[in-house]
This record gives structure tokens, C-alpha cells and sequence, in this order.
């Protein structure tokens, strides 16, 4: 209960929490709050925390979100033909040069010294509506004991995405991810588990791709919404998305918007397996835009983290 609070407080470190636990008001809020009496210091928290495998966390997840199921919460996430946007991005919460674990993923400099790091692969239900997100149980990005080679986002992908599939067997999706995952390997096995997709496309990743789409004629669509903004398209089904696997087909989207004054105000590219029309493509294009949702906190919120020394309440 102890960690639990010092997240749900947004404590900026164990440490912090350790230098405040046995003030008054921060031991009358852990009681009132928490149920806690006496608060361990940040050594034994660490202790406790540190055996825990963070597979035991899916339990939790997967608890609540059968209640959100049942409590037909989970509904009015339904986006493009019932299916839900599932947006998966990485993400480092742990970076030195002087603390380290076993499990740390390590990257060597050219000056010899070394930097030890800790990523996580997070996964949410998301809607471009809707500010509020569901969280999937996150993939430790971290290497396993006796495994010299840093583990990476590509594998995570795997394990989280079978880990979901398997948890979630009939839950009908569309995965959006960033252009690490526009390869003929990840695309197989989203077919595999019978996963839509919008995933972010670059020229640097996918060069063959962008060469086919010189020599094709695209679909193109535009409108003008109430506020003045136009959004414009270019798209184009069944493209090979690389040279070495023409087997595997992909569909291409391109998208800007421009303000009242015509000046660009947004631009990407994804691919899809789903067939795009004018009467989707609009969605397809908000759907790979709702990645945001959970790439990054800002700014105004990491400045109440990190600068906030006062153990306030919950309302």
C-alpha cells in the first residue's frame, strides 16, 4: 500500500517519500487514504518491490477491465466497425550511469563508461473522444537473467500483443503504433492474431514502399470541417510494403490539415490492412492520430510532479 501511494501521490522519488513519511499530516493522509500505520523506509519498499515479477500485474488488469466489460463501460470506446483502438508505445523511465540491476538494458559510449536503462512497452484502449484511456498491462522492456544482448520494443510487441490476445481472444482491435512497426515481421503476426492496424510509415523505414507510390495514382478526398479547417487525402489500397515481401499487401494514407489562412498545421502517413474510402478515411486518419493519447505527460502536469514537495489528499 505503501508503493501504491507514493505513485498515486506522485511522490518524484522513493526518496522523497522516505524524508516525508513521519511528518504529521503525511502519517495522517497514508493512515486516512491508505490503511497505513507506519510506513517502511524507501530500503525496504525497494526489497519488497524488487521480487515482484511484473507478469503478477496482469491480474489486476485484467480484473478491471472485465469489469469495465460487464459494466458496458468499455462501449463507447467502440470506434470503426466495433472494433477498439489499442495504441501501443514505449517508453524509458529509468536511465544512469552509476545505479544498475541485473535486469538493466545497457548501452556502451565510445569514452568507455556505460549507461544502464529501463524501458516499458505500454498499451491502451484509446478514443479521439474520449480524454480518459484504458490501460492494458504493460511489457517490461529489460533484459532477462544470463542474457548479455539488450532486450528491445520489437520483442515486447510480441510478448504483449500474444499476452493480450490470448487474454482478450474476442476483443476485435485496431492496433496504432509508430513507424517501428511498419516491418513485414510485425504486420504477419498482427494478421496472425487477427489484429487490424494503423501504423505510422516513414521514407527511412520503408523506402520501397514510397518508390511504389511515385508510379501509382492516389484516391484523393478533402472537406472543410465548422472550423474552418481543411483536411486533405491521398490514399491508395493493395501496395506491396516492401521489396522483399511483395506477397504482403498494405494500404497507404496520407494526411494534412490547414487552418482558415491555408497554412499547414499537420501532416503523416500510415499504413492499413483496412480497405480506405472516402467514407472512412477520415476516422482512419483520427484513429492513427489517437496515438498521442498516450505517447507523452506534459508539461504542466511533469512540473506538478516533480515540483509539488506537499502531501495533499485525494479529493
Amino acid at each position: 500500500m505503501s508503493a501504491i501511494a507514493i505513485f498515486s501521490i506522485k511522490y518524484p522519488s522513493l526518496l522523497k517519500f522516505d524524508q516525508s513519511r513521519n511528518k504529521d499530516y503525511v502519517k495522517h493522509n497514508l493512515n486516512s487514504l491508505y490503511g497505513i500505520k507506519q510506513a517502511p523506509s524507501d530500503t525496504y519498499v525497494r526489497e519488497q518491490l524488487d521480487e515482484v515479477n511484473p507478469s503478477d500485474l496482469r491480474s489486476a488488469f485484467t480484473l478491471l477491465f472485465s469489469h469495465l466489460q460487464r459494466g458496458k463501460a468499455l462501449e463507447k470506446y467502440a470506434y470503426l466497425n466495433g472494433k477498439y483502438i489499442l495504441s501501443v508505445d514505449g517508453t524509458g523511465f529509468f536511465s544512469s550511469k552509476k545505479v544498475f540491476c541485473k535486469n538493466c538494458n545497457q548501452k556502451h559510449h565510445r569514452d568507455g563508461s556505460t549507461t544502464y536503462y529501463h524501458q516499458i512497452l505500454g498499451a491502451s484502449i484509446v478514443h479521439p473522444d474520449h480524454k480518459e484511456v484504458i490501460p492494458i498491462c504493460p511489457e517490461p522492456i529489460m533484459n532477462a537473467d544470463g542474457n548479455a544482448k539488450n532486450d528491445c520494443e520489437r520483442n515486447a510487441s510480441v510478448r504483449l500483443l500474444k499476452d493480450f490476445r490470448r487474454e482478450h481472444p474476442h476483443l476485435p482491435v485496431i492496433v496504432v503504433e509508430d513507424a517501428l512497426a511498419s516491418n513485414a515481421p510485425h504486420i504477419r503476426l498482427l494478421q496472425d492474431l487477427n489484429m487490424d492496424f494503423v501504423t505510422v510509415v516513414k521514407p527511412g523505414g520503408n523506402n520501397s514502399l514510397f518508390e511504389w507510390l511515385q508510379g501509382v495514382k492516389m484516391e484523393t478526398y478533402s472537406f472543410t470541417d465548422k472550423n474552418g479547417i481543411t483536411h486533405k487525402f491521398n490514399f491508395k489500397d493493395t501496395l506491396p510494403i516492401n521489396d522483399s515481401n511483395p506477397d504482403l499487401e498494405v494500404n497507404f494514407l496520407e494526411y494534412w490539415t490547414y487552418n482558415r489562412k491555408g497554412k499547414q498545421t499537420y501532416h503523416n502517413t500510415w499504413i492499413t490492412n483496412i480497405p480506405i474510402t472516402k467514407n472512412n478515411v477520415f476516422k482512419l486518419a483520427q484513429g492513427g492520430r489517437a496515438r498521442w493519447k498516450i505517447e507523452s505527460v506534459p508539461q504542466a502536469h511533469k512540473k506538478e510532479v516533480y515540483h509539488n514537495d506537499e502531501l495533499r489528499a485525494c479529493g
